[in-house]
């Protein structure tokens, strides 16, 4: 019974602590995503965080007009960012 008390408190603050923690970091995650795009000339990009069905990641969810060559230059300049993990071009033609 103790351990499911503690798991079910770690879980619970755990939620509470993403709940806190997560408009800020989508915030700063944001901002370092637009600035690549504008350093890389794509006035018209977007970055999202979620995926479709609301899950939130450290994956880079990208969108705009760009060359091929400037989508792997945007790619790989985010993915050496800290706190990105990848990222994923959602309207790519592939």
């Amino acid at each position: 019974m103790k351990l499911l008390t503690g798991l079910a408190a770690t879980g619970l603050l755990a939620n509470l602590a993403y709940r806190r923690e997560r408009e800020g970091l989508l915030a700063a995650l944001g901002t370092t995503a637009a600035q690549v795009l504008a350093a890389h000339g794509v006035s018209d990009g977007r970055a999202g965080w979620q995926t479709a069905d609301g899950w939130t990641y450290r994956t880079a969810r990208l969108a705009g007009t760009a060359t091929p060559a400037t989508r792997a230059a945007i790619s790989t300049d985010l993915s050496a960012r800290p706190g990105i993990a990848g990222v994923v071009w959602e309207d790519d033609p592939k």
